[in-house]
């Protein structure tokens, strides 16, 4: 019975030291180390007649948030029609250098003799 009793003892004590999960460190301290861009709980403190319905007031929140980082990524961040144009393609200098190689034996002629054409539009 001792035996049974200590074994017991010991489980409890495991068990005891294993059951609070602990959550990571970036989750528990989120709130002191960031800083969103409407701090809601001043807006909460400072506009009580904004808050008065939660429900309406994150919905707009959340809506105005959406539309301005929408609106951010697609009016300031987004470059429309960037590398679109190829003939004005940068080109490094192991393209640069290849080529030249390749004209200088007469390969490039070559390849471009073979290469298939019937696969694009033709420009004339």
């Amino acid at each position: 019975m001792a035996l049974l009793r200590a074994a017991a003892a010991r489980a409890a004590s495991r068990m005891a030291n294993c059951a609070v999960p602990k959550l990571p460190q970036s989750l528990t301290q989120a709130s002191s180390h960031s800083m969103p861009y409407l701090p809601v709980d001043m807006v909460f403190r400072f506009f009580p007649r904004w808050t008065r319905d939660k429900v309406r007031f994150f919905y707009w929140y959340y809506l105005v948030s959406f539309l301005l980082g929408f609106g951010f990524l697609m009016g300031y961040s987004h470059t429309p029609y960037v590398g679109d144009n190829y003939d004005h393609f940068p080109e490094s200098p192991l393209y640069k250098w290849t080529k030249s190689s390749l004209d200088k034996t007469g390969q490039l002629e070559e390849n471009l003799r073979v290469k298939v054409h019937h696969f694009y539009p033709q420009t004339e």
